[in-house]
């Protein structure tokens, strides 16, 4: 329970931080980019405790997902922006899609490594058809070194040596 009540802590403040954003560019830059730093410092604190026990794609799904619903929310509520039709519906598409993310149960592990078992005897044909290549050992190639002239001319700032 903990770790889901730091995801919906991380959800709020995102939102709190997005909307003193609006506010440090609307109207009160200063305690709007204090609020703004705060906030964004607290969800992502928070997210990253989440993701220690939440799955991190269904993690972020929420986190995203809920907090871009709540942020057009916001909008409209606190600043009278507008949201067409088909900016509702996408909306109502993508929390659809959360609700499908964060609810589906899918199959457990065990299951899913069985579909892909491979049966003993297939295991040993192929163990007895590979051999190991085993390469001779090589003489190591000895490089000459060309001395280094001697640097006369120091370099100014912004220019390189080739």
């Amino acid at each position: 329970m903990y770790y889901w009540f730091m995801l919906v802590l991380a959800v709020i403040a995102e939102v709190v931080s997005t909307v003193g954003m609006k506010y440090a560019a609307t109207s009160a830059p200063i305690a709007g980019y204090a609020l703004m730093a705060l906030m964004i410092s607290v969800s992502f604190y928070a997210f990253s405790r989440a993701v220690v026990h939440i799955p991190l794609a269904v993690s972020y799904a929420i986190w995203e997902g809920l907090g871009l619903f709540l942020i057009g929310v916001a909008g409209v509520v606190l600043f009278g922006e507008y949201l067409s039709t088909g900016e509702m519906f996408a909306i109502a598409l993508m929390l659809v899609g959360l609700l499908l993310v964060t609810f589906d149960k899918g199959q457990p592990a065990a299951a899913q490594d069985d579909e892909v078992a491979v049966p003993v005897a297939a295991k040993a044909a192929v163990k007895a058809t590979v051999k190991p290549i085993v390469k001779p050992a090589a003489k190591p190639v000895v490089v000459a070194q060309r001395a280094q002239p001697a640097r006369t001319h120091h370099l100014g700032l912004g220019e390189v040596a080739l």
